[in-house]
């Protein structure tokens, strides 16, 4: 027997029976049951991706929205495709109100085609529950481009016309839906609504009466029929009508409000009371931003507020109906009567404001005022402020200082060192000003100034240890490591267990390759103080470099536990999270952490990387978009803003930043290379070849001009001259790009031979080259020379043992091998990166070869809920749940395999099997 034929004693099988049990309840429409089996399985193993997804259907179909949208997070943190997700998940979302939520997260890009048409119209709603009807329309018309016969876009677009109030186009939309689609419940729903505005009761009450016998939950159809009997006054049929549906749902306050007019109508007061009780109730438990954006919402608690005697509710709740619905005259008139029984609110005057007109020179009121220009970025005004304020306080060096700080962020370093220096020279105790002015010093050369202030900082507070590890950190500044670790030792000395000096040891031992003394340190520190969010991440930093990843990301979730406003930890958790294969938990700690530091420059830009890896382009764009604005005018950065603007795909974008960057240094080589890039990107060659003409003419042929004459080439499919640029450039100057670029090309050129010996020429020169290795690997792989491939992973391995993509494809190649101790190496892999569909498939297919089936589902299906645009992956879960019995299924997934545009690795083998089933393939 193989050695991994025992495997499936290894996984949790009760899990697996739990979730089957509750797979096949939830389709034979038995949520409660699906529930309870669900949550069994999760139980067993909570890492049971397929169980959450299916646990947060069931529980939406029950009405459960918070709960669902729970599951649905829950299976996304676990590595989900969105594809799967987005729909099921939004739902929920628009049923708590939560649409800000949805625009932010649930985005079409990158989503399989049929989701990306119903997101599309899904977002149109929650663009047009948040007001923005432009928007709704804009999402709309793309979802209906994208596929004319699709009935969520119609539906949606429906709805919209409606709340525009044209009634002519909704009709012509709904006979095109109809036709379509005529036995479609919400349609036939919709079309009661417009038969009732159109004053066709009867005609309505056909349409709602089809509607509901096709699908007996129609809650909409339900209430709006409702509705229309109250108003035929035939209380009774309301109330048959009104109770189904509250059976159907406990959190609707239309059907409480609709219920309470007529039981009032029946003379029934308390009951009455007792519905408009749960309104307010209701009303009370939605988000207040929800809320906000929703008039018949605001009206209805307005209205049953009022009727309880609650008038202050009432009042706040049509003052925001009555923002949103400016021109409805019972909103204000509701309005009017409330605020003949209540009281007009003031409104608060500004504080500072007044005080400036009154020329009052008390310095506090102008740092102040500083102080909140400082965080509207208004640095200028805060500079001119905090001029006055120390001019009325006789030049106090503090207000000096303050000056000087303001005059650095507004891009004028010279005055700002002038008046720093001025300050320090008058109060040589002032650590914040000595720390500025060596960092100052340091970044200019001048590394003899920054020792000065710091000799004067020690020589005037020789007892106070911070000053003494500034010192030190001078001393690194200049690599002078004996000196810096000296300064640190006394700083220690002075004040035993100073985190900052025993952090700055620790680098320091690692820089001298003693990561084992540099751990104990840490961990020492930690031993004082486990909440020590410093030390956690130096640890962690520690733990990578030793390549002991699970230690890093367990110290850097401590971290950031204690710490979650720390932005070094969050970003070193971040850049783990990618290095480990996982971009979706990068991106969600990316995200939390925008969330609370906004307007840095480093979160902003890791935000940003995040959407990239994650492959939100759209969301990535706006990222930088928002950077953008934060950057300061320094040509260097802009430009590397501009690289990343690029790999965004927002051509248009970066070649603002280049220009911006040109602006500021005429003549910068790599904003020079930058636009050209862009040009190329947005597709104006002739443009892009002028400039790159100009370029080379005052540069000469250099090695960019070349890589950019390759990159245009390659751009044109004239692989062979890309081929030359790249070779002659490589010639100048060998590097990693080129050696990159010229690989690839040699590829496109059917010339597979050329491009192992590049990069073999290359990887001579660059044994250390890592990703060169990498690549050399894949491309032994590609040909098919499987031991050459083996052997180039196995070094590559050798040197860094934490690459997953390079782990799984030797599992892959040992696979194709035959060799036992590919099932080894395909768990490695996955371990190293738990959330990457390829790793989990290459692990289930090995297991589904072995016969143990059970074990490869569980990572097959979560493998195929990651990536459900992978046909290879389908196909290997099609063959094992045919092999499990699940037949109808297998054939599920096989048809959407073969259904897919394209080729794929598996194709002949399931095409094969296609025909074997029956599918006509």
């Amino acid at each position: 027997m193989p050695a991994w034929a025992n495997l499936a004693g290894r996984q949790d099988g009760n899990a697996a029976r739990y979730y089957e049990d509750a797979q096949a309840r939830y389709n034979r429409n038995d949520v409660g049951g699906a529930i309870v089996q669900a949550k069994n399985a999760i139980q067993k193993d909570p890492g049971l991706l397929p169980a959450h997804l299916l646990l947060g259907k069931a529980l939406l179909r029950d009405g459960q929205a918070a709960a669902a949208q729970a599951e649905f997070e829950a299976a996304l943190k676990l590595g989900v495709s969105l594809s799967e997700v987005a729909l099921p998940y939004g739902q929920a979302l628009m049923m708590y109100g939560d649409t800000e939520k949805l625009l932010d997260r649930i985005r079409p890009d990158g989503l399989i085609a049929q989701v990306r048409v119903d997101v599309l119209a899904m977002r149109a709603l929650a663009y047009a529950d948040r007001g923005n009807l432009k928007a709704a329309m804009q999402s709309v018309r793309e979802a209906r481009e994208l596929d004319p016969r699709a009935l969520m876009p119609l539906r949606t677009e429906i709805d919209l016309t409606l709340r525009a109030r044209d009634l002519a186009r909704a009709r012509q939309l709904l006979e095109l839906a109809q036709s379509l689609a005529p036995q479609d419940a919400q349609l036939l729903h919709l079309r009661g609504t417009l038969l009732q505005g159109g004053g066709d009761v009867e005609g309505a009450l056909r349409s709602y009466a089809r509607a509901l016998e096709l699908d007996p939950r129609q809650l909409d159809a339900l209430v709006a029929r409702g509705a229309l009997f109250i108003d035929l006054k035939r209380w009774d049929d309301a109330l048959a009508d009104l109770n189904r549906a509250a059976a159907m749902s406990q959190r609707e306050p239309r059907v409480a409000y609709l219920k309470s007019l007529a039981l009032a109508a029946k003379g029934d007061t308390p009951g009455s009371q007792a519905q408009l009780e749960v309104v307010t109730r209701l009303i009370d438990e939605l988000p207040e931003d929800f809320l906000a954006r929703q008039p018949p919402l605001l009206m209805l608690g307005g209205l049953a507020c009022q009727a309880l005697g609650r008038m202050e509710k009432a009042r706040v709740l049509m003052e925001l109906y009555v923002q949103r619905v400016p021109g409805d005259p019972a909103g204000r008139k509701l309005l009017a009567n409330l605020y003949l029984t209540g009281a007009d609110p003031g409104r608060v005057a500004d504080v500072l404001e007044p005080l400036l007109r009154s020329g009052d020179t008390d310095p506090q009121v102008f740092t102040t005022v500083a102080a909140l220009r400082m965080q509207q970025r208004r640095y200028r005004e805060a500079a001119e402020a905090l001029e006055a304020a120390a001019q009325a306080g006789n030049g106090h060096p503090g207000m000096v200082a303050q000056m000087g700080f303001a005059r650095i962020a507004n891009q004028q370093p010279d005055l700002g060192l002038a008046a720093l220096r001025k300050s320090f020279d008058k109060e040589p105790g002032q650590l914040n000003v000595a720390a500025a002015l060596s960092s100052l010093y340091l970044r200019r050369g001048d590394g003899r100034a920054a020792i000065q202030v710091v000799e004067a900082l020690v020589k005037r507070t020789p007892s106070d240890p911070l000053a003494h590890n500034l010192m030190g950190a001078a001393y690194s500044g200049l690599h002078k490591t004996a000196e810096a670790r000296k300064a640190y030792q006394k700083a220690l000395d002075l004040q035993p267990g100073l985190v900052p000096a025993a952090l700055n040891l620790s680098r320091l031992d690692m820089a001298d390759g003693k990561p084992e003394q540099a751990r104990q340190r840490l961990e020492a520190l930690l031993k004082q103080d486990g909440r020590q969010v410093q030390a956690l991440t130096e640890l962690a930093r520690v733990e990578i470099q030793s390549q002991r990843l699970a230690a890093a990301l367990n110290l850097l979730e401590r971290g950031r536990t204690v710490a979650p406003r720390d932005v070094a930890c969050n970003l070193e958790l971040i850049t783990l999270h990618q290095r480990m294969n996982n971009p979706g938990a990068a991106l969600r700690v990316a995200r939390a952490l925008a969330e609370l530091k906004p307007q840095d420059q480093s979160v902003q830009e890791a935000l940003g990387r995040a959407y990239l890896l994650a492959g939100d382009l759209t969301s990535a764009r706006a990222t930088f978009v928002a950077l953008s604005r934060l950057l300061p005018n320094d040509p260097d950065r802009i430009v590397a803003l501009g690289r990343l603007q690029l790999q965004a795909g927002a051509g248009r974008d970066a070649a603002v930043s280049a220009e911006r960057a040109l602006a500021q240094r005429a003549g910068h080589t790599g904003a020079a290379v930058l636009q050209i890039e862009a040009e190329m990107q947005l597709g104006e060659a002739a443009k892009a070849e002028a400039l790159l003409k100009t370029l080379a003419q005052r540069t000469g042929n250099t090695q960019e001009a070349l890589r950019l004459t390759g990159d245009m080439a390659f751009a044109r499919r004239q692989y062979p001259d890309a081929w030359r640029a790249y070779n002659q450039a490589y010639d100048k100057q060998p590097s990693a790009l080129l050696a990159q670029r010229a690989y690839q090309t040699a590829f496109y050129m059917n010339e597979p031979e050329k491009a192992l010996s590049l990069m073999e020429h290359w990887l001579r020169l660059n044994p250390n080259d890592l990703q060169g290795r990498e690549m050399l690997g894949e491309a032994y792989l590609r040909l098919n020379r499987l031991t050459q491939a083996r052997t180039a992973y196995e070094n590559l391995l050798a040197r860094q043992p934490g690459l997953a993509t390079a782990t799984n494809n030797l599992a892959v190649i040992m696979m194709r091998q035959n060799d036992p101790g590919a099932l080894g190496m395909a768990e490695k892999a996955v371990s190293l990166a738990p959330a990457d569909p390829n790793a989990l498939d290459t692990l289930g297919w090995l297991r589904a070869r072995a016969g143990a089936l059970e074990g490869a589902l569980k990572v097959l299906r979560d493998a195929r809920l990651r990536d459900p645009a992978s046909r290879d992956i389908r196909y290997h879960l099609a063959w094992t749940l045919h092999r499990s019995g699940r037949k109808d299924e297998a054939k599920a997934e096989l048809a959407a395999a073969l259904a897919a545009p394209g080729s794929f690795e598996s194709e002949s083998e399931a095409r094969a099997l296609g025909r074997e089933w029956g599918l006509g393939v």
